[in-house]
C-alpha cells in the first residue's frame, strides 16, 4: 500500500511537471488557415487580443506554416499593433528568409515539403484589448504555398 502511494505521488509530481516545462510560459496562440494555400494581398491576418492582459513581459512570435510551392526565398510581411481605439502603435516591415538563397534549401521547422518558420516581433508588452494584424507585402497580388499564419505570445522568464 505504501509503495503506491509513492508511486502515485510521483506520477503526479512528474505531470505536473511536465505540463509545466512544456508549456514555456506560452499565454496566447493561434492559427489562422489560408484558402487553397494561397495569400491574397487584400486578405489581412488579424489576432484580437480582448481576453488577454498581462503587466508581464512578453514576446510576440509570428509563425508562417509554408510548403515548396512558395516561388520566392523570403516573404515581406506588414505587421501592425494596434490599440482598443484602434490607433497604431507598431508598424513594421518583416523580411522573413523561407528558402537560403543560394541553395534554395528550405529554411525553418519541419520535414518533406512542410516547413513552419518563426520570427520574433518588435516589442515586449501586450496592450490589453490590442490587436494584431498581418499583410503580405510582395510583388505578386497572390503568393502560393503559404498554408497558415500564426501567433505566439509567451511570457518572458
Amino acid at each position: 500500500m505504501k509503495n503506491n502511494n509513492i508511486f502515485a505521488i510521483a506520477l503526479l509530481a512528474f505531470i505536473l511537471w511536465a505540463s509545466v516545462a512544456c508549456n514555456n510560459g506560452r499565454i496566447y496562440e493561434s492559427y489562422q488557415d489560408l484558402e487553397e494555400y494561397e495569400w491574397v494581398v487584400t486578405d489581412t491576418i488579424s489576432f484580437q487580443m480582448d481576453s488577454l492582459e498581462t503587466n508581464l513581459g512578453t514576446r510576440s512570435i509570428l509563425s508562417v506554416r509554408y510548403d515548396d510551392k512558395y516561388e520566392y526565398n523570403n516573404l515581406y510581411v506588414r505587421y501592425f499593433l494596434k490599440d482598443s481605439s484602434r490607433k497604431i502603435l507598431s508598424d513594421t516591415l518583416l523580411n522573413i528568409q523561407l528558402f537560403d538563397p543560394k541553395t534554395g534549401k528550405p529554411l525553418g521547422q519541419g520535414y518533406g515539403n512542410r516547413r513552419i518558420m518563426y520570427d520574433t516581433l518588435p516589442g515586449n508588452r501586450v496592450p490589453a484589448k490590442s490587436s494584431y494584424h498581418f499583410v503580405q507585402y510582395m510583388r505578386k497580388d497572390t503568393l502560393s504555398g503559404i498554408e497558415s499564419v500564426g501567433l505566439k505570445i509567451n511570457a518572458n522568464n
